[in-house]
């Protein structure tokens, strides 16, 4: 793939857009531009009521046709991946990338027909929805913040996504077990003002880097791989995770990773003690993110 004439079309926080865009491998943009307050209103009021407006839309809307190859976020309305199909060349390739659980996201079944592939990190999903299988990915050049001591044994962040009551069974596990843990949730069923404030990437990684082993516990219905498997794997961080098919993936080693519902949690203390293996450079190199998109082409 010719990174110069690829368009990323990403609608979310910043963290993997800036992340991407710092790698200099593809040209990255907001789905939405910044508006005003008037605006911003009226644009959720016209989403309400299911209308569309481009006027919207980010810069790259005008200049569709300068890319050979347009990625897409997908979301949970196909309005953004009507109007691109509908404006492009027949050469260009669009690819709607699902990564998130097709359940969060739009029906694969409204879309295919309008001119697009359809790609998922999630096998499952991708037997289901007859989609392509790409990997999850992450940045191999990005570095965590110093730190001069372990605050934490496990670290968990993210939103509640109805995994509370999980959540909540694992912390009792590990307080059993005598470790450490900090859970910084921020619980999406909760009123905005009660939530706790989203974490910046780069505070969540000075958090990671103060504790030994990252949480990961995956969504309802999801077996693709979380960017908190990434982490583990390019930051040298234990994992405890749910997702019980990692047992099968080339970086899966027992002394890096428990697995929740196939390891005792009699067991975990002796885990968290044994040093950890060095993850093996071509590893690092298949999940790096310039990687990643070249398997867009070797895969089609």
């Amino acid at each position: 793939m010719v990174y110069s004439k690829c368009l990323i079309i990403y609608d979310g926080t910043g963290l993997r857009r800036d992340l991407m865009a710092s790698r200099k491998k593809a040209n990255i943009c907001h789905t939405f531009k910044n508006v005003n307050i008037v605006e911003r209103v009226i644009r959720k009021i016209l989403y309400r009521f299911n209308i569309k407006h481009s006027f919207f839309y980010g810069d790259w809307k005008n200049k569709i046709n300068d890319f050979s190859t347009i990625i897409i976020y997908a979301q949970r309305n196909k309005d953004v991946i009507s109007y691109v199909c509908s404006h492009k060349k027949n050469e260009q390739r669009v690819i709607v990338w699902y990564w998130n659980p097709v359940w969060r996201c739009v029906k694969p079944d409204e879309i295919r027909n309008l001119g697009c592939e359809l790609w998922s990190f999630d096998p499952v999903d991708c037997m289901n929805y007859d989609m392509k299988f790409n990997t999850t990915y992450y940045f191999r050049d990005l570095k965590l913040p110093n730190s001069q001591s372990k605050l934490y044994d496990v670290f968990f962040c993210g939103l509640n996504k109805g995994r509370k009551q999980m959540l909540g069974k694992i912390s009792d596990e590990f307080s059993k077990n005598n470790l450490t843990s900090l859970f910084y949730i921020v619980d999406d069923e909760l009123p905005v003002p009660k939530r706790l404030p989203y974490l910046s990437y780069d505070k969540y990684l000075e958090k990671l880097s103060s504790s030994v082993a990252v949480l990961d516990v995956l969504q309802e219905e999801q077996e693709g791989m979380t960017l908190r498997v990434m982490e583990s794997i390019y930051f040298g961080k234990k994992l405890i995770t749910t997702q019980t098919s990692i047992i099968n993936e080339d970086f899966y080693n027992p002394d890096n990773i428990f697995v929740i519902g196939k390891d005792s949690w009699d067991e975990i203390v002796a885990f968290m003690k044994r040093p950890i293996k060095k993850v093996p450079e071509q590893i690092l190199e298949k999940y790096d993110f310039a990687t990643w998109l070249s398997r867009f082409d070797e895969n089609r």
